[in-house]
């Protein structure tokens, strides 16, 4: 699931959007309720599941998508619906330096480095969740391969970056990014994204102050140099 949202959430394209076409789609649908069960019914999650899986088969072209996703981010940071977590709830230029050091430092833990090809910065909303598949990957592997031990590192670092980033900052953007995408896709995409998280924080147990929107940064990153947002780190671009 993280990886599907991580790649709807790019600027879309065929290769971004080949996960909605598995065939497995469906069965997936079906095993990714059974992870709350005892927790949840799973029946909204499902719903908004199907319904993001109907939008997109039915009438979701990718010009089409190109034209609504660049109308709801525009071409620069937006202000509205930033993609990007250091837009909310920072003060200043210096304490967005110091989450995008934070970000980079989770992902260099596990032996994440920069990519040549598909550059973006670290707390673009596509980043973390490929992340977070990342250390599912990483633990399902680690159950198989390696024991408890490894197994709970992985999990003490999924809840410990829901914590203190996804969870803080995602369930708003979700609901922006939604109301500036009205209808269509993308408003079935932030719905999805919303119960999905709110499931994934009950799973974990993890509570966190969530970022308002009277949190949302209006001074946009881009007026501070770009050296200054990446000094936390080498570059900020996707991960490898």
């Amino acid at each position: 699931m993280y990886q599907i949202l991580s790649a709807c959430f790019l600027y879309p394209t065929e290769q971004n959007l080949e996960v909605l076409k598995n065939p497995d789609f469906q069965e997936h649908s079906k095993n990714l309720v059974r992870c709350y069960e005892g927790l949840d019914s799973g029946e909204e999650l499902k719903r908004c599941l199907d319904e993001v899986h109907k939008v997109y088969n039915n009438n979701a072209s990718v010009e089409t998508l190109r034209r609504t996703y660049s109308r709801i981010v525009g071409h620069t940071i937006s202000k509205e619906c930033p993609l990007y977590e250091t837009q909310y709830g920072a003060a200043h230029v210096f304490q967005q330096v110091h989450e995008l050091g934070d970000i980079q430092g989770f992902y260099k833990a596990f032996g994440l480095d920069v990519s040549d090809t598909e550059k973006e910065r670290c707390d673009h909303i596509s980043v973390e969740l490929e992340f977070m598949h990342f250390l599912l990957y990483k633990q399902a592997y680690a159950l198989e391969n390696h024991g408890d031990e490894k197994v709970q590192v992985c999990m003490d670092a999924q809840r410990k970056f829901m914590k203190e980033h996804i969870g803080k900052w995602v369930p708003l953007f979700a609901v922006l990014f939604g109301r500036k995408a009205e209808e269509g896709f993308y408003c079935a995409l932030s719905a999805l994204t919303k119960e999905f998280l709110r499931l994934e924080m009950k799973l974990m147990d993890v509570n966190t102050e969530m970022f308002k929107e009277s949190d949302l940064t209006q001074e946009m990153v881009a007026g501070a140099p770009d050296e200054c947002l990446s000094c936390a780190s080498s570059e900020d671009v996707e991960l490898e």
